[in-house]
């Protein structure tokens, strides 16, 4: 007897990209590189990093060709990370006109004040003077 299947959730992360951008830099991507004679799974660092330690295997065991191949590889990760960098680089001072724009915003609107309010505070409430630097004091509110 077979079952239908179409009312199940799916396993995977497949076909559904709701919320997500397309074409990222995550950095922390895992990439899987078929390079020559091996294969190997890891971040774009990691995976540079590996291929340059295979090739300086492969030269010392007087395997210059395969050593070539190895280093064009890395290569590849290299100008992967180089284009990660350039557009952080072209992205900041986007970054950090947003984030001023949104301190004046808070600033202007007069949001600063993060306290308790008295509901919840109850009738005496701890003042901590932020222009002089005397302790805590003790002031009683008044009913409004």
């Amino acid at each position: 007897m077979k079952h239908n299947n179409s009312n199940r959730r799916s396993r995977g992360r497949g076909g559904n990209n709701n919320g997500r951008r397309g074409g990222g830099n995550n950095r922390a991507k895992v990439f899987d590189s078929n390079g020559p004679d091996v294969r190997i799974r890891g971040t774009a660092h990691q995976i540079c990093e590996k291929y340059e330690a295979l090739a300086k295997d492969a030269r010392a065991a007087g395997d210059y060709v395969l050593a070539e191949s190895y280093l064009q590889h890395a290569e590849h990760y290299q100008r992967v990370i180089i284009s990660w960098n350039d557009q952080a680089e072209k992205n900041k001072p986007a970054q950090a006109q947003q984030e001023k724009s949104q301190e004046n915003s808070v600033s202007e609107n007069g949001n600063d004040d993060l306290s308790l309010p008295n509901s919840i505070l109850g009738d005496e409430v701890n003042v901590t003077s932020t222009a002089s630097s005397e302790n805590v004091q003790t002031k009683e509110l008044e009913d409004a």
